[in-house]
């Protein structure tokens, strides 16, 4: 039974894979494949690249510089941020993890996030499409050769590249390494900041103009948590805290800010009324917390005609696509900062530490213990609420 609710519930997931496994094991003596990785190379989209490149090489130049300040920054923050959060997991059982796996369409334990199936491919693959043009458009602009360029797939994540020329890269001056790796990142960061931009000056406009407000939807309830226990359940709208309307989240966080823990509210949601009573926040013990996630503000078009409904549907779909690139964007922007390894922010560190170091065996050593350590931390951070969550 829970298999047969297994393949129902994933069932295009599943039928997505398999088409993609199959294609690339009919095709498989055009991948290079190696482990979990499936790489087709190509030469597709490096004379695009050779021709921005050709226009505006000073001005790439200097973004990638500019990348190098935001680089570091990134690196920093998100470092501090993987222990902040580990020390909250160890100290705080009911704490939220900050960080997790996402698998576009699937729910995973403990994650914090749920990413929906197709709004997942399509802005992964856009994501790290335009991570991968910010280093080869870097890479290009200081005069390097790019190798080639291409789609694949790292265990279940469809990915593209574009490959710099590795050993040609490593003997130019620290600060072109650095642009170079800084790139991909910064770009995910700039693309991040013009989503908002996108969102705030058009899409949220426009959908004022033609929508009113009628309260928010609820995507799940926290198990173990007062919403859960009164009843409350994903896909209802709220529209009431304690009679007083609550046209959107806003207004309902306002109305919140005058209730404390272990305070009992009414909240009305799908026309009806549920008592709950509040506990404290897992982040601060001073205020209210229902367990409620994945929020978003409801409308109803003020023009209700099938057309309408047709075309508000479409505009729907592309909000929703550009909230994900956003947010995947400054994600995955930086997640590749991580002082980790082989990811950007790794190789960063270690262009640094060989740097400071002067001792090519003594730098890579440093550089080897903090990606163990980070490595130990970032592995803490994603398993432990999931094995919370399993196990609870």
């Amino acid at each position: 039974m829970a298999l047969t609710s297994f393949l129902i519930e994933y069932k295009w997931v599943l039928l997505f894979y398999i088409i993609i496994f199959s294609l690339i094991y009919i095709n498989r003596k055009k991948f290079d494949i190696k482990g979990i990785v499936a790489l087709y190379r190509t030469k597709f989209g490096l004379k695009f690249i050779d021709k921005i490149t050709a226009r505006y090489k000073e001005l790439i130049k200097l973004i990638g510089y500019i990348g190098i300040g935001a680089g570091y920054v990134g690196l920093i923050t998100i470092s501090v941020i993987l222990v902040k959060n580990l020390f909250s997991l160890l100290t705080k059982p009911e704490a939220e993890a900050a960080v997790g796996l996402i698998i576009p369409g699937v729910h995973i334990p403990g994650s914090p996030i749920f990413l929906p199936f197709w709004f997942g491919i399509i802005a992964l693959f856009t994501v790290v499409l335009i991570h991968e043009f910010g280093h080869g458009i870097v890479a290009k602009a200081h005069g390097l050769k790019i190798k080639s360029s291409g789609f694949g797939m790292f265990a279940i994540f469809p990915i593209a590249f574009v490959e710099p020329e590795e050993k040609h890269l490593r003997k130019q001056k620290d600060t072109v390494q650095y642009s170079v790796f800084a790139a991909g990142p910064f770009f995910n960061i700039l693309t991040a900041f013009l989503v908002i931009l996108i969102l705030s000056f058009i899409f949220i406009p426009v959908q004022g103009a033609i929508t009113n407000p009628v309260g928010f939807s609820i995507s799940g309830v926290q198990e173990g948590f007062p919403a859960e226990a009164a009843g409350l359940k994903g896909g209802m709208i709220i529209t009431e805290i304690n009679n007083i309307p609550t046209k959107d989240y806003n207004a309902f966080s306002e109305a919140m800010k005058y209730v404390k823990p272990g305070e009992k509210i009414t909240v009305k949601a799908d026309n009806s009324l549920f008592e709950i009573t509040t506990t404290n926040s897992p982040d601060d013990n001073t205020k209210p917390y229902l367990g409620i996630t994945g929020l978003d503000n409801e409308v109803r078009l003020k023009n209700d005609s099938p057309l309408s409904r047709f075309l508000f549907s479409i505009f729907t779909w592309f909000k929703t696509l550009f909230g994900w690139i956003g947010v995947l964007s400054l994600g995955i922007g930086l997640a590749n900062l991580l002082p980790l390894g082989p990811v950007d922010g790794g190789r960063m560190l270690q262009v640094s530490l060989l740097k400071l170091t002067k001792d090519k065996e003594k730098g890579n050593k440093i550089w080897i213990n903090i990606t163990i350590i980070c490595l130990f931390i970032l592995i803490i951070n994603i398993f432990l609420p999931l094995l919370r969550s399993i196990f609870s």
